[in-house]
């Protein structure tokens, strides 16, 4: 959480934090401010004080309004139109500009910057003299656990994932079984676009988008775990077709993700197997979360079902061929995809109030996969489960 900053940078043993960058795009920056902007601006905090921005002339009336930073201060409240003008170049004119102004406000301190900090930028601030180190795991650790706002905020954007996907799958189950087992929809066959269309339709009346190409695949091409599906792809009866699902608040900007995996009419034995050993491993793992967890053992955990059921794991850095080639889940929230991760080598606890997914999956390329996954928060005594959806194999 946001109020965890300070012990985490006095335990790096360092004294300021810098950012430069947009929020937009970099979520360190929106998280630490709140502030939406496309152009990059400043963030500075000592360590035990609080932080100051500054951005330009045209964002300092509304980062004023909107930004949870209270001392918020604009460009030209330094020298930099001078600094611009005296520079051969405007645009290493600005970096020196940005250079003077976290001398004044921070001084020759040892300053962490995120590991994405610009290369350029951090040459021309150790130039002019200031000392600084770029950092793993600052403000990403602090993001690790959120605070109740926060889950709020991706339960309601799960809860329209559930709406919309529920529907989808309506879709598939009200479909008909045409030539070489094609779905058919309205006469038409049901694709992959076709679904796409559909949920980005339906997620953006609800105020999400899914801002990533989100995974409608069926058959032996699900067993790419990362094939999102082409959009001519057909789906068709008795093979898996996995829905990865995993739209943004397009207001509040935090994600979710979910998956299920679902076969129009009857399943094969195989697939059925896979189903009930899948299902069997993300709730053995289920089981095992809570806060004081270790991440790898939850992994392992569901490393021994899977291959209790005759699968094959990565664990000890094996080559798969059927089974599950990925790892267990990961973190939540300002991105898709963010600390903590359940796998091999998560070898630390997980703490209350992470928001974790749990996502078991065994691929095999002559059938395809199936993946389970839920989005849960991590308790004292166990976890919160913010997927509700029932997880239905035969449709």
């Amino acid at each position: 959480m946001r109020q965890d900053l300070d012990g985490i940078l006095a335990e790096k043993s360092v004294e300021a934090l810098l950012l430069y960058s947009d929020s937009q795009k970099d979520a360190n920056m929106y998280y630490l401010t709140s502030f939406l902007a496309p152009d990059p601006f400043v963030f500075l905090k000592k360590v035990d004080a609080p932080p100051t921005i500054v951005v330009n002339q045209m964002e300092y009336p509304r980062a004023q309004k909107q930004s949870n930073v209270k001392d918020v201060r604009s460009y030209f409240d330094y020298n930099y139109l001078t600094a611009i003008k005296s520079a051969k170049d405007p645009q290493l004119g600005a970096i020196q500009f940005l250079a003077e102004v976290v001398k004044k406000e921070l001084g020759k301190v040892k300053i962490c910057v995120p590991p994405n900090f610009p290369l350029m930028v951090a040459d021309v601030l150790r130039k002019s003299g200031l000392n600084i180190v770029p950092m793993f795991g600052v403000v990403e650790k602090a993001r690790e656990t959120k605070d109740q706002q926060e889950v709020t905020t991706i339960k309601q954007v799960q809860q329209v994932n559930e709406k919309v996907t529920s529907q989808a799958i309506e879709l598939i189950a009200d479909s008909e079984v045409g030539a070489n087992k094609t779905l058919m929809l309205n006469n038409e066959p049901l694709t992959v676009g076709r679904l796409k269309s559909f949920f980005g339709n339906k997620l953006s009346e609800n105020g999400c988008i899914p801002e990533e190409d989100i995974i409608v695949a069926c058959g032996p091409k699900s067993s790419d775990p990362h094939y999102v599906g082409a959009p001519e792809d057909k789906l068709k009866a008795g093979q898996p077709i996995i829905l990865d699902i995993y739209p943004r608040s397009i207001r509040q900007r935090y994600w979710t993700d979910m998956t299920r995996t679902v076969v129009k009419g009857k399943a094969s034995n195989k697939l059925k197997q896979m189903f009930e050993a899948v299902q069997e491993a993300k709730n053995v793992s289920l089981d095992a979360i809570h806060a004081g967890a270790n991440a790898s053992h939850v992994y392992g955990l569901c490393c021994d079902v899977l291959e209790k059921h005759g699968y094959q794991t990565t664990r000890g850095g094996k080559k798969v061929t059927v089974g599950m080639t990925h790892t267990l889940g990961h973190g939540v929230g300002l991105q898709i995809h963010e600390s903590p991760r359940l796998g091999e080598f998560s070898d630390f606890a997980l703490n209350e109030h992470n928001v974790v997914t749990v996502e078991p999956g065994v691929y095999d390329p002559k059938i395809g996969g199936l993946r389970l996954e839920d989005t849960i928060e991590v308790t004292k005594g166990g976890y919160h489960n913010l997927t509700e959806m029932e997880t239905i194999l035969e449709i």
